[in-house]
């Protein structure tokens, strides 16, 4: 009922097309405008600066992409949101739902208004500017400069244009890598792992079979505060071997049977392990980290991890060479200025099919392959 009420005051601005509600506004357009003009020398700069990143990040991103497909490794994903436990198959890898949303608006909100920007700030008209809606939720953004003066614009504006877009990304992914290393340093300095903790022991395995409970502190006196210090101690153990198991109940010897998940790995009989976390510095005097506590942490830190990975994902695949992205605009534009020849559109053209092809032969090249072996 609230979004109704929303769309029928806002209709102006509101138009449906295929499904989406797309909302035009000219709001943000007097404000980036202002911003062009009142800071057009350094902008100008910036702009380079963009240029020179969006074609290293491109030849580079192009370079890692031929290569592992190559190598028969993907290393391009198509990414959609899903709920609950549920798992994409093929290409596509599965985000939590909030968190692709949460991406998303912050991937548009800087794309989009970075191209403006730009625009701007080589004096082309911005008719209106806009997100795409599925409901409420935004699957894209966009900016309308006006076309014609855009052709009349020299190289070197074109090129910041069309590069603002995926490097406001770039830089908004290496302000979320900042942002996730101060915040594990934050909590590095408050919380610490004491040991790990589990649910109970698993018949007809060494662990029932001693008994084992209490907190595991050590094994083989190999001290254990973090579920990685546990993995780690194991990794020199064979199924079979008997080890020593120190807990907050006392010394245990421990016969190891082949994980149930991989044979060749050791197993000594426990469920649902994981680290009990506690409080240190200033909190130090206060119990255990309380599971919720955890969860919020957790969650956080997956948000951050997502929206830096969309922001980087998108940059880069952004300035790939394929028309019409800003990378095939941008190199369509250095090879029309260099060469001047009656062929220069079917070089673009041809060049944008072979990347086109690398991209999809590294998306479903694996899942055709194990297909057609079957």
């Amino acid at each position: 009922m609230t979004i109704g009420f929303l769309i029928y005051f806002d209709r102006k601005n509101i138009e449906f097309n295929k499904g989406l509600i797309i909302r035009r506004t000219r709001s943000g357009v007097r404000i980036i405008s202002d911003f062009a003009k009142k800071y057009e020398k350094f902008l100008t700069y910036v702009g380079n600066f963009a240029v020179i990143v969006g074609i290293i990040a491109s030849i580079t991103g192009l370079g890692y992409l031929v290569y592992d497909t190559l190598m028969g490794r993907r290393s391009a994903g198509i990414v959609l949101p899903t709920v609950g436990s549920y798992q994409y198959p093929g290409p596509v890898f599965s985000v939590p739902f909030w968190y692709w949303i949460v991406a998303i608006f912050v991937v548009v909100s800087i794309h989009e208004p970075m191209h403006a920007l730009f625009a701007r700030l080589g004096k082309v008209k911005i008719k209106n500017m806009g997100l795409f809606l599925f409901f409420v939720f935004p699957l894209g953004a966009f900016a309308d400069p006006d076309e014609k003066q855009m052709k009349k614009l020299s190289i070197t504006k074109k090129l910041r244009i069309f590069a603002a877009g995926s490097f406001g990304n770039l830089l908004v992914a290496g302000i979320l890598i900042i942002l996730v290393i101060g915040y594990n340093f934050l909590i590095d300095s408050f919380i610490t792992g004491d040991g790990i903790v589990f649910e109970k022991t698993i018949e007809n395995t060494g662990a029932y079979e001693v008994g084992l409970k209490g907190m595991i502190i050590e094994i083989n006196g190999y001290r254990i505060k973090y579920m990685s210090d546990f993995l780690n101690a194991l990794t020199a153990v064979e199924p079979g071997d008997t080890i020593e198991i120190k807990t907050t109940e006392g010394l245990y010897q421990v016969k190891t049977t082949p994980n149930p998940e991989d044979p060749k790995r050791p197993f000594i009989g426990i469920s649902e392990p994981k680290t009990l976390f506690i409080y240190k510095g200033l909190l130090g005097g206060l119990e255990r980290v309380p599971d919720n506590t955890l969860n919020s942490i957790q969650w956080s830190l997956g948000l951050l991890g997502w929206t830096f990975l969309l922001n980087f994902g998108v940059g880069v695949f952004n300035l790939f060479p394929i028309k019409p992205l800003d990378g095939g605009l941008m190199f369509e534009e250095i090879i029309k200025h260099f060469y001047k020849g009656r062929y220069a559109n079917q070089i673009v053209n041809a060049l944008s099919l072979i990347v086109l092809a690398i991209l999809l032969t590294n998306l479903f090249g694996q899942t055709i392959f194990s297909f057609v072996k079957l």
